[in-house]
């Protein structure tokens, strides 16, 4: 005899639920917290008792839409009217939903007066159910033996699942005729075996079947007496088959290499949400606080992340939260972005041979506040560990992206690789904001921070900017000086003219180098259109004369690339002059000038 309930052949059509389903999913996400704290607590714990509270008046508000709540039962969710109204990312030995399909449940109705004496018969339930072994009764049996009055529930054999359904008819009286009623009771099976077994033994069922001739019990007559023989066992009710052999195979393993971290900070978060004392929650913050360190020490990055994400949905919800420790709680995230504290959880990245796997990384690194921006900052310029350096790439990104304030503060550290990233990471996000920042960092004796500045300026290229690179113009090292002609040339930025006229006419610019002279010219014609011409045509095309002084060639060559610049008619009537120049280097220039500046 089978105690299988006969499942439907056909799905049922769509239905729309007769109310919100936030209700129901608020009363089972109630449940499953209380049924947590009923495993971590004594009864008559205040924590566990304000969680009971608070599920049993999370039945009102649905009692006061229906007087029926039913519900279907899969592998990971809990269903109300095709609706799921509780879900589970995985089969759980701490999952709800799985914790009643494992054992056959596959619908379940609870009525109005539940929440009174039956809910704590079930809390009592679920944790026997799953801490019980082989031998233990299972839940259906469980469930059978409190006689629920405002429960009732379907189930098939989890042996039989997936076979052909069990007519109901088969047996009259012991299968339920409604859905929602009681299956058949299991120890009425266990009691008829027992009957049939002492047949067996008084003879009353020697003959057999219709045919049999007394075989079976012929058979019995000639085992040796003592032997066992697993055929013997094949059909018992506890024998397993080599799938369900593997399956509690690979549950236990899975048992066994479950972390139990998360387990317990979750259950210190529903804690502080539930009790509104004081000294709880001063004590909850302290066992966090503690934790946090312990878990960075044993590498459980993950683990924090969780943690401190769920701090800030944990404060939300949190209900008559004191201001005091409403900003304590929320101080905690902020250790990890102490730079003591992280400094030395970076440098034992890396000096690792190994790293935790790149997402709990990434997960941790997502959780860094504004004050660690400098860090991170800090150790991209001194980091030796090539798997460490794009998780700390990113976090710099974000961080600098999205706390802009921090950002421009550090373009003034003390600390020069600090500083020199901050800078970069300004221009290459286009911060207007770090403009004036920026221009002091011109003023800065490093030579190489002065170059990063200039090329800062030039990538976010406000009027603000440009106007600070002016000021480049004038630096004391050449190498600064020619990167900001470049880059005003590049943006043509005309009110430099005046800077660039007193510049291009001094004799600091007679004194410079090629490299710079030219630069300085390109800028000049660029900037000063044809009200430059006049200057630049007596400098290439100087009066002949006894006593006239040419100037130096490669001046010359560069009054002629200027006026290539300028690209108008006066510029290059002025060129068209020079074409029959002797001096090599002029000649050259010109041609050049002549091709490429547009002129006539």
């Amino acid at each position: 005899m089978s105690n299988a309930v006969s499942a439907p052949t056909e799905a049922p059509e769509k239905r729309e639920p007769p109310f919100n389903p936030a209700l129901v999913e608020e009363l089972l996400r109630q449940l499953d917290k209380t049924v947590r704290a009923h495993q971590l607590y004594m009864h008559n714990n205040p924590t566990y008792l304000k969680s009971l509270e608070l599920l049993r008046a999370a039945f009102a508000p649905v009692w006061a839409e229906t007087d029926a709540l039913p519900l279907s039962v899969t592998d990971l969710n809990f269903i109300w009217f095709d609706h799921p109204v509780h879900e589970q990312a995985e089969r759980a030995s701490d999952s709800l939903p799985w914790t009643f399909y494992k054992d056959g449940l596959r619908e379940l109705t609870l009525s109005p007066g539940f929440e009174g004496p039956e809910l704590e018969l079930l809390l009592d339930i679920i944790p026997r159910v799953r801490k019980a072994t082989a031998g233990e009764d299972d839940l259906i049996t469980l469930l059978w033996e409190q006689e629920f009055a405002h429960l009732t529930y379907r189930y098939v054999e989890v042996s039989s699942e997936g076979g052909v359904p069990i007519d109901p008819s088969a047996a009259p009286g012991r299968w339920p005729a409604e859905p929602g009623e009681v299956v058949d009771d299991p120890r009425l099976a266990i009691e008829e075996a027992r009957q049939a077994v002492a047949a067996d033994a008084t003879g009353e069922a020697a003959k057999g079947p219709p045919g049999s001739g007394g075989g079976a019990q012929e058979e019995m007559k000639q085992s040796p007496s003592g032997i066992v023989k697993m055929e013997d066992f094949d059909s018992t009710l506890y024998f397993l088959d080599a799938d369900e052999v593997a399956y509690l195979r690979g549950e236990t393993e899975r048992e066994y290499a479950m972390d139990l971290r998360r387990t317990v900070l979750t259950g210190l978060l529903d804690v502080f949400e539930l009790q509104t004392d004081k000294t709880v929650r001063a004590e909850v913050i302290r066992n966090l606080d503690a934790l946090t360190l312990h878990l960075l020490a044993g590498r459980q990055f993950s683990n924090v992340a969780f943690l401190l994400r769920e701090i800030g949905t944990v404060i939300e919800r949190a209900k008559d939260l004191p201001p005091e420790l409403r900003d304590k709680l929320a101080s905690l995230p902020d250790r990890l972005s102490d730079p003591n504290a992280l400094s030395q959880l970076l440098q034992a990245m890396d000096e690792a041979d190994t790293l935790p796997p790149r997402g709990d990384l990434e997960e941790l690194f997502s959780q860094l506040r504004a004050s660690a921006l400098g860090t991170v900052f800090g150790w991209l310029g001194s980091t030796a560990n090539s798997k460490l350096r794009p998780l700390l790439e990113g976090a710099a990104e974000r961080l600098a992206q999205s706390n802009t304030g921090e950002l421009v503060k550090l373009i003034s550290s003390a600390e020069g690789a600090v500083a020199m990233e901050a800078v970069k990471r300004a221009g290459g996000l286009k911060t207007a904001a770090a403009v004036p920042a920026l221009g002091k960092v011109l003023s800065e004796p490093y030579r190489e921070l002065r170059v990063a500045a200039v090329t800062a300026l030039v990538e976010i290229g406000t009027p603000g900017a440009m106007q600070a690179l002016e000021k480049a113009l004038e630096d004391v090292d050449r190498d600064v000086r020619v990167a900001a002609i470049k880059a005003l040339v590049q943006k043509a930025y005309k009110p430099a003219l005046s800077k660039v006229t007193a510049l291009v006419k001094s004799n600091q610019i007679r004194e410079a180098d090629r490299t710079e002279r030219l630069a300085m010219f390109e800028l000049y014609g660029t900037l000063c259109g044809d009200g430059g011409v006049q200057w630049l045509d007596e400098l290439l095309n100087p009066k002949s004369g006894l006593f006239s002084k040419k100037e130096d060639p490669e001046l010359r060559a560069c009054a002629a690339i200027a006026l290539g610049k300028i690209g108008s008619a006066r510029s290059g009537q002025s060129l068209q002059k020079a074409l029959a120049e002797k001096d090599v280097v002029v000649r050259n220039a010109v041609n050049r000038a002549l091709k490429g500046g547009g002129a006539v």
